[in-house]
């Protein structure tokens, strides 16, 4: 699952600043990744250093890149993690890859459309259906069941006219 994307290179100790899909203080635990560029193979990385940076970013310096030109080949490059070593999520809590390609029903059972990324700003997240086309919070009042295993979740029918 990819966790982040290399952006740029950070300071004079060879650190990349990652763009991080996971919250920042999720990567904690974190020792070992990977990355992939377009085309590319999976190659698998230790961490050397950690540390949050700011609300989006994380800094990391991997074990083994001794110069700013090694690190500048990293850039660009998305940062993966397999599936079993991401951390545990709390009741009600889902990644974004599980949300992404749900179907869409209303609460009559109605599809609607189905769900083709989600978005973020500071303070909440968005599901975002149909090509963009309609953009909903993901909160309770909008979004009522949620079912990965099964594949569908249920909005609040009131939400159904944007449709």
């Amino acid at each position: 699952m990819v966790i982040g994307k290399i952006a740029d290179t950070y300071g004079l100790n060879q650190e990349l600043k990652v763009l991080a899909y996971l919250p920042p203080k999720e990567w904690k635990r974190i020792r070992k990744v990977y990355f992939k560029k377009r085309g590319g193979d999976y190659v698998p990385f230790e961490l050397e250093k950690l540390r949050p940076h700011g609300e989006k970013w994380v800094l990391i310096k991997i074990k083994g890149v001794q110069s700013q030109e090694d690190a500048i080949r990293f850039l660009g490059a998305k940062v993966f993690l397999p599936k079993e070593n991401l951390p545990k999520r709390k009741k009600d809590e889902y990644y974004f890859f599980e949300l992404e390609g749900l179907e869409v029903r209303s609460q009559e059972g109605k599809v609607l459309g189905r769900v083709d990324r989600l978005s973020s700003d500071k303070d909440r997240v968005y599901l975002e259906i149909n090509d963009g086309k309609v953009i909903i919070p993901f909160i309770k009042e909008f979004v009522l069941e949620v079912k990965p295993e099964e594949g569908y979740l249920v909005i609040n029918s009131l939400l159904e006219e944007l449709f």
